[in-house]
């Protein structure tokens, strides 16, 4: 679901079919070859020959499977795709879970599951000018073997009146070959804004992890994997389900088996914020961040070296946790397991190694760009906004500081600076240089970048990146070794501010409207010899 290029010819208002605003669970077995649930339903596009089908399919013992069908081609009237969805509930945080089945060394079908999602029907076409049948708008997880089993993958969507609004693809291949088997498929979606979607693939329901896409995080702005033309809101609610899609015509249709499928909100996962998962070069007092699903009242933090975790007690009182100082060169894992009402979620395993660095500041903490404003003040009087959280561009976690500037204009330079309180003690560290990340636009005009730091006395010193035109690199680069020794004249003792710049102080010759942007990352201190 998500490629079929329909086209609606009007906005239309989506209808909502589904009034329940309930939170709660479902499941269904299919045991005994009848449905455990009374309020299944079963949608497809189109709906024209109606040959788009459910079944039972016995498995021994009174087991069964739930099997969708469809016989006919599309060209001639076939469902592209159909759906179930086993509840009118609505969830926010949401883990969609079901048995899945992989066969058919020549098929060309998708399969997966759905979450957050709100539908329609288009009783005779009319209303997007296509043919007549259900329109979504949901996330999905495709578990995809069009190519047959040796090339199964898992990969995400977002799905806005039945189209896939992805430019780019947020998915992950299979790592073996041999996949013509069953396994168990979970859709976690948290967060309202932003919302965190993730697709994972196990051998067996509680079993050992096969692969997991990349986390996608969708938010009201223009996402980095988004259409260009698209700025589409996020989903923070909706039913849940799954669906089976084939749009070609040989082989015709498709045989999908479906069992033990659910819908829970007290079931998906913390979700990782920083550092990423196998992330590198990682600060080596890192602050641990998530995000935590809604039901979640509690936690469990599990930290400790590859088959070596041990429980964090006392636990933290929120989603973050410092870890102190660590070994350089070492990889560490984590885990966070979620309590709420119903007992514990454990989370998934999470690893990074440590660098011969700490970080001064990734950004990640920032909720919103009130957050940033308030740590990273700018020095432009008059009410101006011009730092910002940014999460869809950046060099590492999933957020940056956004600095925007308009130095055509008095005082001719934009400056954010970050206060330390109490300040920082840099000498007994042995620290030696500071580097960070920044990137830029192409058309930003040429003009300096800078860093400066200042000590409690108030002496200060500025170091400026040698090229002007470094705010033009479209790709991310790192500054490296700006060398404190440079810093003539502040107490590295007593480090109480450090400042970013854009400008020199005289005319920039921007355009009279224009608006210039460099954006900053992972600003972090190296010890030891200059890096």
């Amino acid at each position: 679901m998500g490629t079929v290029t329909t086209k609606a010819t009007r906005v239309l208002s989506i209808v909502a079919i589904l009034a329940s605003v309930g939170y709660a669970n479902w499941s269904d077995s299919f045991d005994g070859g009848t449905f455990n649930l009374a309020t299944w339903q079963f949608p497809s596009f189109p709906q024209v020959t109606g040959t788009f089908k459910q079944t039972f399919t016995p498995a021994g013992e009174g087991n069964h499977y739930l099997a969708f069908t469809e016989t006919t081609p599309v060209s001639q009237g076939g469902a592209a795709f159909g759906a179930g969805f086993g509840s009118t509930e609505k969830f926010k945080d949401v883990r969609v879970g079901a048995v899945v089945n992989v066969a058919g060394d020549a098929s060309h079908s998708y399969y997966g599951l759905l979450a957050r999602g709100s539908y329609f029907i288009d009783p005779d076409g009319k209303m997007t000018g296509v043919a007549p049948g259900f329109v979504a708008d949901c996330y999905i997880m495709h578990i995809n073997y069009e190519n047959g089993p040796a090339n199964l993958s898992l990969d995400l969507e977002k799905v806005v009146m039945n189209q896939n609004i992805m430019d780019k693809d947020i998915e992950i291949v299979i790592p073996v070959v041999v996949n013509a088997r069953s396994y168990y498929a979970e859709l976690d979606v948290v967060g309202s804004g932003p919302v965190y979607v993730t697709g994972s693939l196990y051998e067996y329901k509680g079993g050992p992890l096969v692969a997991q896409t990349p986390t996608m995080v969708d938010t009201d702005a223009k996402d980095w994997w988004e259409d260009a033309n698209k700025r589409d809101k996020v989903f923070t609610e909706g039913i849940s389900g799954i669906f089976a899609q084939n749009e070609h015509d040989e082989p015709a249709g498709f045989f999908i088996t479906w069992d033990d499928v659910s819908s829970v909100s007290d079931g998906p996962a913390a979700v990782l914020l920083g550092p990423a998962n196998g992330a590198a070069s990682v600060s080596m007092a890192p602050t641990l961040s998530w995000v935590e699903a809604t039901f979640a009242t509690g936690r469990q933090l599990w930290f400790g070296t590859p088959g070596n975790l041990t429980l964090v007690d006392p636990a933290p009182t929120g989603a973050s946790y410092v870890t102190g100082l660590l070994e350089p060169g070492e990889t560490y894992q984590w885990r966070v397991d979620q309590v709420g009402p119903a007992g514990t979620v454990t989370g998934h395993v999470w690893q990074f190694t440590t660098g011969q660095a700490l970080t001064v500041d990734d950004f990640e903490s920032y909720a919103d760009n009130a957050a940033i404003a308030a740590a990273w003040p700018h020095n432009i009087p008059g009410g101006f906004e011009y730092v910002f959280v940014e999460t869809g561009t950046f060099a590492q976690g999933a957020k940056a500081m956004r600095l925007a500037y308009q130095n055509q204009y008095e005082p001719f330079l934009t400056e954010a600076t970050r206060t330390f309180d109490p300040p920082l003690d840099w000498a007994s560290l042995n620290a030696s240089s500071l580097a960070l990340n920044f990137r830029g636009v192409r058309d930003n005009v040429e003009q300096a970048m800078y860093l400066r730091i200042e000590d409690v006395e108030g002496n200060q010193a500025t170091v400026t990146h040698p090229a002007n035109y470094a705010v033009q690199s479209e790709p991310w680069r790192s500054w490296e070794g700006i060398n404190l020794v440079d810093f003539t004249g502040v107490d590295m003792a007593a480090v109480a501010k450090i400042t970013i710049g854009v400008g020199s102080g005289e005319n920039s010759g921007q355009a009279i409207d224009d608006v210039d942007t460099v954006y900053i990352d992972n600003i972090r201190l190296y010890l030891g010899a200059n890096q």
